[in-house]
C-alpha cells in the first residue's frame, strides 16, 4: 500500500502495484519490481559479485567513509555510503567472472576539493606507520590547520585501523598506531584531509601496501 505524505502534493511511500517509492535524502524516488526467468549472463553474475564485494569492503571503513563523503553526499542530497558506492563500484573491481578482485590502489575514501596529500612517504615500524608528506612553511592558516586522515585495510582480517582527525597538515607528520596482533600483516594505506571545520575534505590518496604476500617490502614513495 502506498502511503501520500502532507496532502495531494505530498510525497509517496511504500508499494503501488509493481512500483516501489521511498525517500532517499530529499528526493521521492521509485523502483520497479520484477521477476526474470532467464538464466543470468556472466556480465549480471559478475555486476552482482562486484555488488556484494562492493558492499562487504566499504562496510568495514564506513565510518572513515561516513566522513570521506559527507561533502558530497550533501551536495547530491544523498547519503555518505551510497556516493562511496557511486565513486568506488565501477572503478575498484578488476576481472572477469568468478575471478574478480579488489584493485586497491584505485579504492576513493574521501572526495572534496582541497589540495591532496603531496610528495608523501609511508614507512612501516615497530609502532605501526609513519605518515610524512609536503608541508609548506607559506601556507595559508586554514590549510594549515587541515586534518590529516589515515587508514590501514587488512583485506586477509576484513579489519582496518584510522584516524579520522589527526595531526595538523603542517605538522607534515603523522603515525597511525597498529595493535601488535595486525602488525607485519598485509595491509593497503591511504591518507587525506579534512578541513578543521569538517566542511571540506580533500581526495584521498593510495599510498600503497605492506606485507603483501609474495610481494617485496620497503617505504613507498611518490613520483
Amino acid at each position: 500500500m502506498g502511503i501520500l505524505n502532507n496532502g495531494l502534493h505530498g510525497p509517496f511511500t511504500g508499494r503501488i502495484g509493481n512500483t516501489v517509492y521511498y525517500m532517499l535524502g530529499k528526493k521521492n524516488v521509485s523502483r520497479e519490481i520484477g521477476i526474470n526467468t532467464k538464466p543470468p549472463t556472466d556480465l549480471q553474475l559478475r555486476n552482482r559479485m562486484v555488488t556484494k564485494l562492493c558492499s562487504k569492503f566499504l562496510c568495514t571503513i564506513k565510518d572513515f567513509i561516513g566522513t570521506g563523503f559527507h561533502v558530497e553526499a550533501e551536495l547530491m542530497e544523498d547519503n555518505a555510503y551510497n556516493q562511496a558506492i557511486k565513486h568506488n563500484k565501477n572503478r575498484i573491481f578488476e576481472g572477469k567472472y568468478p575471478n574478480v578482485k579488489i584493485a586497491y590502489e584505485q579504492v576513493m575514501l574521501s572526495k572534496g576539493r582541497l589540495k591532496p596529500a603531496e610528495n608523501w612517504r609511508v614507512t612501516q615500524f615497530p609502532m605501526g606507520l609513519q605518515f610524512t608528506w609536503h608541508a609548506d612553511p607559506k601556507m595559508s592558516w586554514s590549510e594549515a590547520n587541515e586534518q590529516v586522515m589515515m587508514l590501514a585495510y587488512f583485506p586477509d582480517q576484513g579489519r582496518t585501523e584510522y584516524v579520522l582527525f589527526g595531526n595538523d597538515r603542517i605538522s607534515g607528520s603523522a603515525v597511525l598506531e597498529l595493535p601488535p596482533s595486525l602488525q607485519g600483516k598485509y595491509m593497503e594505506t591511504y591518507l587525506s584531509f579534512i578541513a578543521a571545520d569538517r566542511k571540506q575534505v580533500a581526495d584521498s590518496v593510495y599510498t600503497g601496501s605492506f606485507n603483501k604476500p609474495e610481494a617485496t617490502n620497503h617505504p613507498l614513495l611518490t613520483t
